[in-house]
């Protein structure tokens, strides 16, 4: 497909002659440059801009960016300078398909070119290099003006793996957050450079803060997320503005939250609204029978909510008999215990719901949900997971989730919803 059919956005390191840029413009009719420069190289933009209005590939004002590099020949320098573009990158892509990116590394130092090199494996890119076939100092040195050739390709790294951080976020976004603090600690304890020891801190605070609360451990979240939110700056530098800025306004929003859940040792609206979202997780994961057991004990959950607020009855694992309305203290006695309380399970929950006059109830049994045969609620006991032999379907589950939604009134854009870290 020939680049006009595109709208390309061209990142191109800055150096030497300037023609070999002239020649990439000319090829890919960018709509967007980014020109990476040094102090040096930079003031060579204008006359770029000149050479290829004047070859017919000019660029309109505000079509282009210059990004300056601290050090020409500090390969960190040059990294942590190229990567502040990633969320062009990413905001690019975001606008279609018809959207593409080229790297061309072709002028500037080496070090620059290695710097673009290095952060463009990780972008959905093509690469460009201008070469020739004449070049001067007897065909090793620059291509000689009016013969230079692109040589173009796939992203060659797309097929090297990626470094710690790019395997810890895909691994964070794929809900291994184990995985991702492992890889992070690993990379973190090979590592000499100071600064990029503590990059690799700051994302394993949030690798260990969102594998803790996956796994209902609120307590043990609240310290790691504090601290992710406390290393901004390092955070930025590991995973870019962007994506830092989205984690890092979630993360503040999910303290408050996590704050909130200290105590779960009583029905509460955010356990209930926490165990939701734990089972949408596992839902989207394709995990289904972890998600039901979660939606059976958020629906019962919500019985002991109700139970607890509007009635008084602080503990379904020991309900007074005197507390029981009738005929529930007639029928249930026999259940008691020596000291008068009698212990009551989701259907016997919502029973007392319904004797009680709850509305709670009344939802319960409009959404068939207290049907001995035919509820999906059945099909947690028939889990592998509970007393059955036989995994839960993914339609089932999603029965259910439906069904606890409308029960519990609560809207899928109250739950909680874990950052992602990978490039969008």
């Amino acid at each position: 497909m020939s680049p006009d059919a595109h709208q390309t956005l061209l990142v191109a390191t800055v150096g030497g002659s300037p023609d070999a840029i002239v020649a990439s413009l000319k090829h890919w009719r960018p709509s967007r440059v980014v020109f990476v420069a040094s102090h040096q190289s930079a003031a060579q933009v204008g006359e770029i801009r000149a050479l290829a209005a004047g070859a017919g590939a000019p660029l309109p004002e505000g079509s282009h960016d210059t990004v300056v590099v601290d050090g020409a020949d500090d390969l960190n320098a040059c990294v942590r300078t190229v990567r502040r573009l990633e969320e062009t990158v990413a905001e690019w892509r975001r606008r279609g398909d018809g959207f593409e990116i080229v790297v061309d590394p072709t002028g500037g130092t080496k070090t620059m070119a290695a710097a673009l090199a290095l952060c463009a494996r990780r972008w959905p890119c093509r690469f460009s290099y201008v070469g020739g076939e004449q070049r001067t100092r007897g065909g090793v040195g620059v291509v000689e003006s009016g013969f230079e050739r692109i040589v173009h390709t796939a992203n060659p790294w797309d097929s090297l793996g990626y470094q710690a951080i790019d395997d810890a976020c895909r691994a964070f976004d794929g809900g291994a957050f184990d995985l991702a603090f492992q890889a992070l600690d690993a990379a973190r304890n090979g590592a000499d450079n100071g600064r990029v020891k503590r990059e690799l801190l700051a994302l394993r605070h949030l690798a260990e803060a969102y594998g803790a609360w996956d796994r209902f451990r609120h307590e043990k979240a609240i310290k790691p997320l504090r601290d992710a939110i406390e290393t901004e700056n390092d955070l930025v530098a590991a995973i870019g503005p962007g994506r830092a800025e989205r984690a890092l306004g979630a993360a503040r929003a999910h303290l408050r939250h996590l704050e909130r859940l200290r105590d779960s040792s009583t029905p509460t609206r955010a356990l209930l609204v926490d165990l939701l979202a734990n089972a949408d997780r596992r839902r989207n994961e394709g995990r289904f029978d972890d998600a039901v057991a979660r939606l059976y004990r958020a629906t019962e959950v919500a019985a002991q909510l109700a139970l607890r607020e509007r009635h008084g009855i602080e503990s379904t694992s020991a309900v007074p008999l005197d507390r029981l309305p009738p005929p529930l203290d007639t029928d249930w006695a026999r259940q008691a215990r020596d000291d008068g309380t009698v212990m009551v399970g989701l259907q016997m929950a919502y029973e007392l719901l319904r004797a009680l006059g709850d509305p709670l109830a009344e939802r319960f049994d409009t959404l068939g949900l207290a049907e001995r045969k035919g509820s999906p609620l059945t099909a947690r006991n028939d889990s592998i997971l509970a007393h059955g032999f036989k995994p839960v379907g993914e339609k089932v589950c999603n029965s259910l989730w439906t069904k606890v939604l409308e029960l519990t009134e609560i809207q899928p854009d109250e739950l909680p919803r874990f950052p992602v870290l990978s490039i969008p």
